[in-house]
């Protein structure tokens, strides 16, 4: 390619045309920055869910020395964010950082004006910093949420600070690694790299996937993967399901379609609207009080249905990984009434923690509704004697949510047939295309952005001499 053709290119064009040499030093630089990634990540998991099991585990003795061992950790953990957020430089790592993730990977580097230096993208280390401590504080201390969209923007801004550290210059060098970033953190969370690398490429760029971003991702999610089973000595699966034969009746795929249709797309309208509506209901109370008084209200609100329905806090507070293993596994306790109080309560909890300032995601307590909708779902049909299996619905529910809340239909198929098997790929697929098709403009991530809606505006013409 001529040089004068080759300088009109931009740096997507021109990634296409670089050199092996070039090619090799990010590998490396993505296994680099996949392991450091991943060594966040494992890190802050850990302390989140060590703290958050010892909370609830003092819940559960229904003493006044339980509940007031939770409703003081959660107040604790909602004060010192409030007072964390005094400074304005901390309230970039409140809420679940999933939008400003996607608004900074598409504006990526701040403007130079006449400096003709690099110029370096606006997240960084100190921010990924912040985030993890306001995450901790969240979850660690008894609040409800999912770890997954904290961990997009730490990880993306880890990214950045590590490209800033290796003087990357090149606009679409620094989005590889803030890609490859993503998906080693969701790679470590889930256990699923293929999945993890389909995810940052659906998230990031919507209804087109960059496949030279695509593979350099795909790389770092495996070594996330790796470095997980490495040092745990064995591979964990997040979740597990029983298995399934791949033959399915009519009513199996009916059923599936009908989780699509009617749980998954209003779930995920109900659910959009459940956060604003909560919202708007912590706006009433004065900005510094939003962290103790929700947390006091989530604590209120799990102890008020352990001590007078029988639900354990653990469904409600927390990520609510171990309550969908259980349904899952068929080994949960949840019965019709309860898991209807634990998808009310879920929702509320969930809402009140990010209203409150809390660094929690989305994304996970979306898998935890739709898991228990679809199990929800078998179990009703079943009384009409259709002898459904909750735990294939409960699958099939939780890729239709990811669907209709996030919009990433690849990467929720793959997460089916990457964690629980090929058995149960086709009413997760059939249903996660209904699901799509009918959720095209309905997103609770107003951010995710088309690589044409990405693309910068050309510069105005300057004005005329004189």
């Amino acid at each position: 390619m001529g040089s004068r053709h080759f300088d009109k290119l931009d740096d997507e064009a021109r990634a296409l045309n670089e050199s092996w040499r070039q090619v090799a030093r990010v590998v490396a630089l993505t296994g680099l920055l996949a392991v450091f990634v991943w060594a966040a990540c494992a890190v802050l998991r850990h302390l989140v869910h060590l703290a958050s099991e010892w909370v609830v585990e003092h819940a559960e003795e229904r003493t006044a020395t339980g509940a007031a061992v939770l409703l003081g950790a959660l107040v604790l953990g909602g004060t010192a964010r409030a007072l964390l957020y005094r400074w304005p430089s901390w309230r970039k790592a409140a809420g679940d950082g999933m939008e400003q993730a996607l608004a900074n990977y598409h504006v990526t580097y701040e403007q130079p004006g006449d400096d003709p230096g690099p110029r370096y993208a606006r997240p960084d280390l100190a921010l990924a910093a912040k985030k993890s401590l306001t995450t901790w504080l969240s979850l660690g201390s008894g609040g409800s949420g999912g770890l997954e969209a904290p961990m997009v923007s730490i990880s993306e801004n880890l990214a950045a600070g590590f490209s800033r550290l290796f003087r990357v210059k090149s606009e679409h060098e620094l989005r590889t690694y803030q890609l490859a970033g993503i998906a080693a953190a969701v790679s470590t969370l889930l256990g699923a790299p293929f999945t993890a690398a389909l995810f940052a490429s659906e998230i990031a760029y919507s209804d087109r996937i960059v496949y030279r971003k695509l593979a350099y991702s795909l790389w770092a999610g495996v070594v996330a993967f790796w470095l997980n089973t490495w040092l745990r000595g064995r591979y964990v699966p997040l979740l597990s399901a029983p298995k399934h034969a791949l033959e399915y009746s009519i009513a199996e795929l009916g059923a599936a379609a009908l989780v699509a249709v009617a749980v998954s797309v209003p779930l995920a309208l109900s659910y959009g609207r459940a956060m604003g509506s909560l919202d708007k209901l912590v706006g009433r109370v004065r900005p510094a009080w939003h962290g103790p008084v929700t947390a006091l209200a989530v604590g209120g609100l799990a102890l008020g249905l352990y001590w007078g329905a029988g639900l354990h806090p653990g469904h409600v507070l927390g990520t609510g990984e171990r309550t969908l293993a259980g349904i899952m596994s068929g080994s949960s306790e949840l019965g019709v009434l309860l898991l209807l109080l634990a998808l009310a309560g879920k929702v509320v909890a969930t809402g009140l923690t990010l209203g409150g300032g809390g660094s929690v995601g989305l994304l996970f307590p979306s898998m935890y509704l739709g898991g228990a909708a679809g199990a929800l779902v078998a179990r009703l049909l079943n009384l009409l004697g259709l002898g459904l299996d909750p735990a294939l619905f409960a699958v099939v529910g939780i890729a239709s949510s990811l669907v209709a809340v996030v919009g990433v239909p690849l990467a929720a198929i793959a997460l089916v047939l990457e964690v629980f098997g090929k058995a149960f790929g086709p009413p997760a697929i059939l249903a996660c295309g209904v699901t799509y098709l009918l959720t095209l403009k309905v997103k609770v991530y107003a951010s995710r952005l088309s690589v044409e809606a990405a693309a910068p505006e050309p510069a105005p013409p300057p004005p005329p001499p004189g």
